[in-house]
């Protein structure tokens, strides 16, 4: 009889024993995934710091055949769309890139106070010349789209919902962006692929090159001259809102 309990006591003891290790190592397999997750966590966040910094240098990147422009400047403002009064006493110029981040914080913290306390008052004519960059796959594409949708009247309301989507700039995300704003599809659809656009985004690329703008958003901010063009100080990057007040201020008061 104790002859017979012994094994089955041992082997108790053993079954324990391994379950016990199992347990043990199964804690320390999910203590080292828990650091792995950690470690892998801060190396994206490192990453995302990186690539947030290499965004900002070629966003900055001078365009193709760009010069370096310090002094005033003379650019055009024929056939672009624009905010307020045509004949306000200020105009301010915005080269822009629907895919550019900096141009996206632009359109989201500062033109609304501009629009707010100049362009709604009378003081301020906002003027928008696409400037799209080669290293932005979608950009021109959008840039034609809003002006497809401003053929049928839409065209600030999808310059608005390209900023607001502009991870989702692919050609069947810009159909789906004229459908929300109510736009007759099939007219949208063949405007796209006409081209009748090209030549107008051609035209901001040139202008905004010879204005010395150098990567997104580029402005140009003068005093509303008689005619298509304007002269004014060159603005590079998206400032802050008090630059843009101070300089406008000046144009005003001079006015």
């Amino acid at each position: 009889m104790r002859r017979t309990l012994l094994p089955s006591l041992m082997m108790i003891v053993l079954a324990h024993s391994a379950q016990a290790q199992a347990s043990q190592d199964t804690a320390r397999d999910l203590s080292g995934i828990r650091t792995d997750i950690v470690r892998i966590q801060m190396d994206l966040d490192a990453v995302k710091n990186q690539l947030g910094q290499v965004l900002r240098l070629l966003s900055q990147r001078p365009a193709p055949g760009g010069v370096t422009v310090t002094g005033p400047v003379r650019t055009s403002v024929a056939d672009a769309p624009f905010l307020g009064r045509a004949d306000a006493p200020v105009t301010l110029v915005e080269f822009s890139d629907y895919q550019c981040p900096f141009c996206q914080r632009f359109v989201a913290t500062t033109l609304p106070a501009l629009k707010k306390d100049y362009i709604d008052t009378g003081k301020l004519r906002f003027v928008y010349r696409d400037f799209p960059l080669e290293m932005h796959a979608h950009a021109r594409e959008a840039a034609v789209a809003a002006r497809c949708a401003g053929e049928q009247g839409k065209y600030w309301e999808m310059h608005d919902a390209l900023f607001q989507y502009q991870a989702a700039l692919a050609p069947a995300q810009l159909a789906e962006r004229a459908r929300a704003l109510g736009l007759d599809s099939s007219r949208f659809d063949q405007c796209l692929t006409s081209g009748r656009h090209t030549a107008s985004i051609e035209r901001g690329l040139a202008d905004g090159a010879a204005a010395g703008v150098q990567g997104t958003p580029g402005f140009v901010v003068g005093k509303t001259q008689p005619g298509d063009t304007i002269q004014g100080t060159p603005i590079r990057g998206a400032q802050p809102l008090e630059m843009f007040r101070r300089i406008i201020e000046q144009l005003l008061a001079a006015h």
